[in-house]
Parts: structure tokens; sequence; C-alpha cells
């Protein structure tokens, strides 16, 4: 095929790719609100307005508009336009990579799959079930049509994935839906999944590195913040002589704040070493109150017999995008990437 014609397609994959692109933003928006993603107009989400099919271009609108709705002025965020030229270029490399051959038809549907399940973890920290559902098909269809990746392999990487996940799911360094979207990837990658999960995890550690370091002033302000309301609430069980853990011992609250709103793990109370029961109603009362603004994280109130001896808190940090990442990696280039570093062993 003539290298122009090789460029047309690159362009007409890339302009396919942000027309999804456009259309995985509206099922980002509605799939976690149960709203149609079919039978409701396109919309500006401040003053209601019904977009025109002018406003809706995909990357260029966005640009042209400033980055403001074009009937109120409101600011529009430029996730917009990240997703629909991230799909973009997806749609472009599986056609490089690929050429016309079957591969490109699973690309089109994984990469979908993996922006929107990336948009809606970082917004909700959750990766939607339907998500990790389509890639362990897709999975179990390559199978039967990749014949060169043997069926016993993606079983034997499905295996000890499920070793690996369960153990960091149990630690605290995964959630459950890190575990079931790479039990589908390891049907559909074989030992290439062990390259994505690399990948995943030191994108994801840099990452995180750079994220706790600007977070540390917020998180300690958030700790200071949950310290004076545990230490209020346990002086007053102290001054009731009811609700406070025995002198010699000590005993750890645990809790967590979910889209604004804390909450306690009660059931991880060791009441051997209490005198009495506490008031729990009370500080999940004042936590809710006064603890409004900070968005998602986990918290632990260390107490040492009289007192509230320390608060350590942590904003919790998706995984999904980077695993995503190393999915989408490993689809296009694992063979290629996995060559080279054995390439080094020699």
């Amino acid at each position: 095929m003539p290298i122009a014609m090789h460029i047309a397609y690159a362009v007409l994959a890339f302009v396919l790719g942000s027309i999804i692109g456009s259309f995985l933003n509206v099922v980002i928006l509605r799939t976690p609100l149960h709203q149609s993603i079919v039978k409701e107009p396109s919309h500006c989400f401040s003053c209601g307005h019904r977009l025109a099919w002018y406003d809706m271009f995909p990357i260029f609108s966005w640009i042209f508009l400033r980055g403001k709705c074009r009937y109120c002025g409101e600011k529009i965020s430029p996730r917009y336009m990240i997703v629909e030229a991230a799909t973009a270029v997806l749609y472009c490399l599986a056609y490089l990579v690929f050429g016309f051959r079957l591969e490109l038809a699973f690309s089109a549907v994984l990469f979908a799959v993996l922006v929107v399940l990336s948009a809606i973890d970082i917004d909700r920290f959750e990766i939607p079930y339907w998500c990790s559902i389509t890639t362990a098909v897709l999975g179990v269809i390559a199978i039967f049509v990749f014949k060169e990746t043997p069926w016993h392999e993606r079983l034997i990487a499905m295996g000890v994935i499920m070793v690996i996940f369960v153990i960091l799911v149990l630690v605290g360094g995964m959630g459950g839906g890190d575990l079931q979207l790479m039990i589908g990837a390891s049907l559909l990658l074989g030992y290439k999944v062990f390259v994505a999960l690399f990948i995943g995890v030191l994108t994801g550690a840099v990452y995180g590195t750079v994220k706790k370091l600007r977070d540390r002033s917020d998180e300690k302000e958030i700790s200071d913040k949950l310290k004076r309301l545990a230490e209020e609430w346990y002086q007053n069980q102290l001054d009731q002589n009811v609700g406070y853990v025995t002198e010699g011992h000590d005993d750890i609250i645990v809790g967590s704040i979910s889209e604004g709103d804390p909450d306690i793990e009660w059931e991880f109370l060791d009441e051997n070493v209490w005198r009495g029961l506490p008031d729990k109603a009370k500080l999940s009362r004042e936590l809710r109150k006064n603890i409004t603004d900070e968005r998602e994280g986990g918290f632990k109130i260390f107490i040492k017999g009289d007192k509230i001896e320390r608060v350590k808190y942590s904003r919790r940090m998706v995984f999904g995008p980077f695993l995503g990442f190393g999915i989408a990696t490993c689809w296009l280039v694992g063979g290629h990437l996995i060559n080279w570093y054995l390439s080094l062993m020699r």
C-alpha cells in the first residue's frame, strides 16, 4: 500500500477515535449517575442549554470556544478534550501497529473501555464492573482467535495475577476493581500482563510520590483537624468516666472519607481494652459536621490510655488509569518490550 494511503488511513483512525472519544465523555459522565447515554441530548451541565452540532466538534470545539460554554460562559473542563485526544491517538496507534488485522477491532473496544474506566476511576475511585467484564470477554474471545498465545499461558497468567492482587488488596495497596481489571487483562495478554502490571505500578509509583509531596501540607491540616475533634470527643468520654481506653492499653479508630462523607469502621475496635462503649454516634456526627471539604482518604486515630496520641490521614490514590496505560502499552507493543528485555540478558 502506498505511503500516502497509510497516512490517510492513520488520519481517518485519528478522526474516528476523536468522535468515539466525544461519545465516551457522555458515557463517563452519565453511566455513574444511571442516566441514559442515548435518549437525553447533549447539553451544558451548567446552564442546561442544548448543544448545537457546531458545539460538538471533537477536540476543536473546546479550543475554539476557549474552554467555555457558548451560551452561559461557564468554564468547560479540559478533560473533555483530553479524553477525545487520548482516544484519537490510541486509535491511530492501533492502526499503525496492526493495520487492518483483527487486532484492530479488539483495539477499538479495549481502548474505549480503558479510557472510560480511567476517567471514572479518577472521578469516583471505582472501576465499573462492566469495564472489567468487557476486558475479560475480549480475553476469552482472544483464546479462540489468537492461537499464537496458548490458552494455558493465559490461564497461568490469570492465576498468578489473582494471587498477587489478592495480597495487594488485603494489605490495602489496590482495590477490588483493580483486581477484576487485571484478571480480565491476563486472559487477553497472557504473560505480557506482568509487563503491563510493572508499567502500571512504576508509573503509578512515580505519580504517587509527586502527589504525596504535593498533598503533604493538606494532609497535615486534615490530620490536625481530625485530632482536635477526636480530642474534644475523647475528653468528653473521660469526663463521663465511660467510653475510654483503660490505662496501659491502646487502640486505633479506623475511618475513611468517601465522596466528602467521613465514616468510621467501628468493627475494628478492640472493645476488651475499653471501659464501657464509646459514644460512636457523637464522633461520627462531629466528623460529618466539620470535615466537609475533603474528598477521599483514610485516617487512623491512635489512642493510648487517657489521650489521643496521634492522628494519621492520607489521601487516596487511583491506580486504574496507570494499569490501563500498562494494558494499552502491552497490547500494542508488549511483545517488542519483552524481546528487547531478553536481548539485554544475552
